[in-house]
Order: C-alpha cells, then sequence, then structure tokens
C-alpha cells in the first residue's frame, strides 16, 4: 500500500569523479532551470496545483532533494495522481522514450489531441479509483494501492510532449558540459527523507540518448488558394510581397519562375486587391517551448490572376 499525502520528495543525485563534491554553478543552475521546466510542464498536463521547495545540497557527489507539495489541502478534491508526482518525474527523468522530433503540424495537433485524451482517461480512472478507496476504507483512508504500470503509462505520455523532450535534452547537454559528472540518478524519499523506491541510474555514456538530435518539421502545402495582394505594385526586383490569406496580412516569396517571366515580358502591375489563385508553401519550426510556429511562405504555380474589375486571367 502505497500512502497518500500531501506532498512528494524526489532527490536528483549527481555522482562526481574522484570524490568531488563541487561542480561548475553555471552548469548546475542551468540543469536545474530545465529540470523545473519539466516540473511547471508536468504538473500543468496533469492539471495539479503544486509548489516545489528544495533542500540544501547534501555530499556524496551532490544531491538535490526536492518537495513537491499539493496545494489543494481538502483531501475531497486532491487528484490523487499528484501524490505520486515524485514518481513519475522520476520515470520522465530517466527513462528514455525518444530523442527526436520530426513531425507535421497535422500529426503534431493529432498526437496531443491523443496524449491529452489518454492522461485524462488515466487521471479519471485515478481519482474514480481513489474515490472507491475512500469509500470503502472510511476508518482509514490514507491509504490507496497505485501500481507501478499506471505511473509508468503517465510517464510515457508526458515523455512524448515536445516541451518535456525539449526541456530534458537541454538538462543532458547541459550536465554533458560538466566533465566531473559520471551519472546521475532519480529517486524517491518519505516524509523523513529515507529511500522509497530503488535508484533509477542514468551513466554519462547514455547522456546522449537523451539528447534530440534533430528537429524536423514538415513545411504545410496547400493548393489552390486565393492571395489578395496587398502592395499596390509588384515590382519585379521585390523578393517579398504582401498579402491577405485567411484574413491575415502575410509576406510570401514568389517561387513560380514561369509567372515571374510573365511579369517581366508583359509588364504586368497589379492594384491593390487583385488575387492571385496559387499553391502557397508554409514552413514551419519548433520553439523552446515545443509549439510550432510559421517561419516564412513561398508561392507556386500561380494559375490565375483576379483582377478588381473583374477580368480573369487564366495562366494554365
Amino acid at each position: 500500500m502505497e500512502k497518500i499525502t500531501d506532498s512528494e520528495i524526489l532527490q536528483i543525485h549527481y555522482y562526481l569523479s574522484n570524490n568531488s563534491h563541487s561542480m561548475d554553478a553555471k552548469i548546475l543552475n542551468k540543469v536545474e532551470g530545465e529540470l523545473l521546466k519539466i516540473l511547471e510542464e508536468v504538473s500543468n498536463i496533469l492539471g495539479l496545483e503544486i509548489s516545489v521547495e528544495t533542500f540544501a545540497l547534501e555530499e556524496g557527489g551532490i544531491k538535490s532533494v526536492y518537495k513537491f507539495i499539493n496545494k489543494k489541502k481538502n483531501r475531497a478534491k486532491i487528484i490523487v495522481v499528484g501524490s505520486f508526482l515524485a514518481s513519475i518525474i522520476g520515470s520522465v527523468i530517466s527513462d528514455v522514450i525518444s530523442n527526436s522530433i520530426n513531425t507535421d503540424s497535422e500529426t503534431e495537433k493529432k498526437k496531443n489531441e491523443f496524449l491529452d485524451l489518454q492522461i485524462k482517461k488515466l487521471k479519471q480512472d485515478f481519482e474514480k479509483d481513489s474515490l472507491e478507496a475512500l469509500k470503502t476504507n472510511l476508518k482509514n483512508e490514507e491509504e490507496f494501492v497505485v501500481t507501478q504500470e499506471l505511473i509508468d503509462s503517465l510517464a510515457i505520455y508526458i515523455s512524448e510532449n515536445n516541451k518535456v523532450k525539449i526541456s530534458k535534452s537541454k538538462f543532458y547537454t547541459f550536465l554533458s558540459k560538466e566533465g566531473k559528472i559520471e551519472k546521475i540518478s532519480t529517486q524517491e524519499l518519505n516524509e523523513n527523507f529515507e529511500p522509497k523506491s530503488i535508484e533509477k541510474i542514468v551513466p554519462r555514456s547514455d547522456f546522449n540518448l537523451f539528447i534530440v538530435k534533430e528537429t524536423v518539421v514538415e513545411p504545410e502545402y496547400k493548393e489552390n488558394v486565393t492571395l489578395e495582394i496587398v502592395s499596390p505594385v509588384l515590382k519585379r526586383n521585390r523578393m517579398s510581397w504582401k498579402a491577405i490569406y485567411n484574413n491575415q496580412n502575410i509576406t510570401f516569396k514568389l517561387k513560380d519562375d514561369d509567372f515571374k517571366n510573365l511579369i517581366l515580358n508583359k509588364n504586368l502591375s497589379f492594384s491593390n486587391g487583385t488575387k492571385l489563385i496559387c499553391d502557397i508553401e508554409t514552413k514551419q519550426k519548433m520553439d523552446d517551448d515545443g509549439k510550432i510556429k510559421e517561419s516564412g511562405r513561398s508561392v507556386y504555380n500561380v494559375s490565375k490572376i483576379i483582377y478588381t474589375n473583374g477580368d480573369i486571367v487564366d495562366l494554365r
């Protein structure tokens, strides 16, 4: 039986070579900064209100101890999964799930929706089981059985979150820059700061398994879209043009050489409001928060020009 409490304790142990008890302070600050980002994101994913306290570093290498306190004091409202946050965080940090990000916006959207549904279901099942336990154990409501399988499932789903994956990658990248570190470990502690789980160890040789080596976000390509030109005149030497697309002002680069030559040879001009029927490619990139953002647009295959007076030029 695991005891449900309002707090959980996690120890991160940095094992150092030659019995050393000191390491580069800047590196340690950066490492723990990424760890706090992971803690915050996991709390957000699970819908928890958690405060984090840290305790003085202990020797034996270097040990950082974190106490996660559930802010919801009313036991009837506590999401029980929050009582096992230390175990979930420990698994997220020390278990390899994936060290690459290769996706497109549609796949990313579907993946996030799937993960959200899975986590929501796991949380609902967890809370339902805990309430049943409270109903049947009114005299001993502190006890509730938690399976490692459930914790591992949550850790796997959470580890697929890009923001978590990126912060974990930076965590191990910074660790790799400290030559003294031989390995790290995560371990849950009880309220007396005694071990309550086995130590999960990650040797230095495995740090690279956690580092994201490739972040590829496929561009979004749409055919036969309508762009409304905002610039009164499109000059031949102008590389970036402006238009309205999906009710937004955008800038794009014209990559249709045939259309460029037509403008040059026919000396075409375009008034404000002229429309182009074309294909548009939107390049995308992922920021440090794991969010996909647009990074530029290019136009191909201009098939029609629609002037403001109603004239249509079919270029096919």
